[in-house]
């Protein structure tokens, strides 16, 4: 638009397209012009190249970018006033063909899922038995305000992770070398949320014995315990208020930067009459 008015040369030109303007408004057609009027002229050379305007007489040659240049800031202008509307609107704008849809994120994904954290949660004592709350214990763990410190900071926090259902925190504190680590964590986390975060059961309890730092390697632990369950429904030989007791010892590893402890794998073992000692995990 200004390289066009740039060729009218004159503020006077300038004028009659403005009023040739307010013959178009609303309608991007001239309307009421004064055919009588004499527009100004210019050279038509300026413009050869651009439109093939040189068979036409000066004066058509005048009311053709005159209307042009006139339903061009028409539409500028009610551009102006669109930009000048309401706080807050949004211009609406065609996806059209071959776009891509947004794929949700991973948190998104898991914040559909079904959980099972109380309403208080913050003034809660916390599942994993340290006798604090849980906005004191595993919560700031959860909401990623600090980084497991050691191997029992991440063995409380998943418990409590299993008993109020959040498979995130179960993908994000498990070590790469660990057998149940998986590249996909979106397939990962569906996959945990669907069977692996113990729904047939409750968790009644968290007993852990002190953790265990490697002589030789000071980012390796260790640590026994035991969890107890209680069946919530009946599953074949196990009735409903049935408890089991799960042990575990569970290895744990340091990286990272932030350096962080995660779970990398344990030997799991049940006191299940006829399965008391046997290894359940390879």
């Amino acid at each position: 638009l200004n390289e066009m008015v740039f060729l009218l040369n004159k503020h006077t030109q300038y004028r009659y397209i403005r009023e040739l303007a307010n013959c178009t408004k609303g309608t991007g057609r001239l309307q009421n012009v004064d055919t009588t009027k004499s527009y100004p002229t210019y050279n038509d050379s300026s413009l050869l190249g651009i439109f093939n305007l040189g068979s036409m007489k000066k004066s058509s040659i005048n009311l053709i970018i005159a209307s042009f240049l006139a339903c061009t800031i028409g539409l500028a202008d009610a551009f102006a006033a669109g930009k000048k509307g309401k706080k807050g609107s949004k211009t609406v704008i065609g996806k059209g063909f071959g776009s891509v849809p947004t794929q949700p994120t991973l948190e998104e994904v898991v914040a559909k899922f079904p959980n099972r954290i109380p309403n208080n949660a913050e003034e809660c004592e916390c599942p994993c038995g340290s006798g604090k709350v849980y906005k004191n214990c595993c919560g700031p763990f959860h909401k990623k305000e600090k980084y497991p410190g050691s191997p029992i900071d991440v063995l409380r926090s998943r418990y409590t992770a299993f008993a109020w259902r959040l498979p995130l925190y179960i993908v994000e504190t498990t070590h790469p070398v660990c057998s149940d680590y998986e590249k996909d964590k979106m397939a990962w986390v569906k996959d945990l949320s669907r069977d692996g975060m113990f729904d047939s059961y409750e968790f009644v309890g968290l007993d852990a014995e002190p953790q265990e730092i490697s002589e030789d390697n000071d980012k390796e632990g260790f640590i026994n315990f035991k969890v107890n369950l209680r069946a919530n429904e009946n599953l074949g030989d196990e009735v409903e208020g049935q408890e089991i007791v799960v042990r575990e010892k569970s290895r744990f590893l340091c990286s990272g930067e932030p350096a962080s402890w995660s779970y990398a794998g344990g030997d799991v073992s049940s006191e299940v009459a006829g399965l008391e000692g046997v290894k359940l995990n390879y």
